[in-house]
């Protein structure tokens, strides 16, 4: 079994924060990751800051916390989040560390991935590290760790139905943040979906 599994490709799944208003969110995204082409991979699913982050955004604005601080904080939303996405699925567990990822696949459980940890022990010291700024929104912090992990796809799932062809396009509509071109550069297949859209189809990013 172990075996299987580790010939099987990774794909990391970013669930957008704005869908969390969605009460369709939890059945739509069940359903997506028994489709065909998601199901039979190893699945690194991350869920975006959502209002916690905006609750960040909105400290900040009000206090002038900084956007170093303001982004670790932002981080810790984002594990608060996987908290949350973890309890609306069936068999998803929260996991904080890449080593727990082998163990929950192993037991036929879901990961989501808390990306706190991994960012401020091992990102933040590379020589490559993420801005610590609002530009570096959840979709860049979700292409570095696919990156880290090897993924052979990273997809977005977005609340927008707006269309772009190319990552600096997706940049100029506001799908992703401007960071995310370069964080992502190393990815040779991400998509992105208008999840709310029950036709919606995965749209790839050149």
């Amino acid at each position: 079994m172990t075996t299987l599994l580790e010939n099987r490709p990774i794909v990391v799944v970013k669930v957008g924060g704005s869908l969390f208003d969605w009460p369709e969110l939890a059945a739509r995204l069940q359903r997506f990751l028994q489709s065909d082409e998601i199901e039979n991979n190893r699945v690194v699913l991350i869920a975006g800051g959502g209002p916690f982050a905006e609750a960040v955004r909105t400290l900040d604005a009000t206090h002038g916390l900084g956007e170093r601080a303001s982004h670790r904080l932002a981080l810790r939303a984002m594990d608060v989040s996987a908290e949350l996405l973890a309890s609306m699925l069936p068999d998803a567990i929260a996991v904080d560390d890449f080593s727990r990822l082998a163990d929950a696949w192993g037991a036929g459980r879901r990961p989501i991935l808390a990306p706190r940890h991994h960012m401020e022990e091992v990102d933040e010291p590379s020589d490559d590290a993420l801005p610590l700024s609002w530009e570096t929104t959840s979709d860049s912090i979700a292409a570095r760790i696919a990156e880290r992990l090897g993924a052979a796809r990273l997809v977005l799932l977005k609340s927008s139905s707006v269309v772009a062809t190319d990552r600096a396009e997706a940049v100029r509509r506001g799908l992703v943040d401007p960071i995310f071109p370069w964080a992502s550069r190393r990815i040779d297949r991400v998509e992105l979906a208008a999840f709310r859209d029950p036709d919606a189809r995965m749209i790839r990013l050149a």
